[in-house]
């Protein structure tokens, strides 16, 4: 964000001259203890134009979060001198965002924030936290960070899709596995599957997650004889997403096979 917090105070020309005339010492002959201290620079330090400076409103309308991304607004509004506002917005103590916003003939104003990812099935807090400021005819931003914040917060959350799956055999030498989904924002709906081989001889096969359809068929050779053992073990962990991406929870099944 572009922020022009510097400006340059004026120095008193007419009274350094009037000192001079009068014979006083001028400021490089004066010693270091007596010269005066430099002038602080506006933006950096409290500046006269935050003296009564105050965030004297600042609400949220409302907040709340769709498809993986929040969003909401809200109003605020200052004393004078400042005609502004600086605004912090974050999502879980985490600083996200942040605006600087002119207000109108009654110093007040409105603001609105967006923000994406955030995470489906948690709660979430989000905070702004308004500072007045003074924006001078010629563009000059003074921002009063001392001049007592105010913040509110809003706590929201999204529901994740639910999902289930089942597998059955469709030949003997392969299994496949189905899954439903319903809710989240909605589909088409796609999968992420895993497998994963424990072998008796302490082999282990890991393929990996793989993105596709709602079902997929896995090698998995039928144990044809109940007395003989089968020589390993097959997992499938299935996660099915909603069309904005959004994750159901994670389910997964377990088979005995003879590889």
């Amino acid at each position: 964000m572009n922020r022009s917090l510097l400006g340059h105070p004026l120095r008193l020309l007419l009274s350094g001259l009037m000192l001079t005339a009068c014979g006083a010492p001028t400021d490089s002959e004066l010693s270091p203890a007596e010269a005066p201290a430099p002038a602080e620079e506006l933006g950096v330090k409290e500046s006269a134009s935050c003296t009564g400076s105050s965030v004297s409103g600042l609400a949220i309308s409302g907040f709340s979060s769709w498809g993986g991304e929040a969003a909401g607004a809200g109003t605020w509004s200052v004393t004078y001198p400042a005609n502004a506002v600086h605004l912090d917005f974050s999502i879980d103590g985490v600083v996200s965002g942040q605006a600087e916003l002119q207000g109108d003939v009654n110093r007040a104003g409105n603001w609105n924030f967006s923000y994406k990812p955030v995470s489906c099935g948690v709660q979430h807090t989000f905070k702004v936290r308004a500072y007045p400021m003074t924006i001078s005819s010629n563009g000059e931003k003074f921002w009063c960070p001392g001049s007592g914040p105010q913040e509110r917060t809003w706590t929201f959350s999204e529901p994740c899709p639910t999902s289930t799956f089942s597998c059955s055999r469709s030949s003997n030498t392969h299994m496949t596995c189905t899954g439903t989904a319903s809710g989240g924002t909605g589909g088409p709906y796609d999968a992420l599957w895993y497998e994963y081989e424990q072998h008796d001889s302490g082999l282990v096969s890991n393929y990996g997650w793989y993105q596709g359809p709602l079902s997929k068929s896995f090698y998995c050779p039928l144990v044809l004889y109940p007395y003989l053992p089968a020589t390993g073990t097959m997992s499938i962990y299935f996660v099915a997403r909603d069309a904005n991406g959004l994750q159901a929870a994670m389910q997964s099944r377990t088979f005995s096979c003879r590889f």
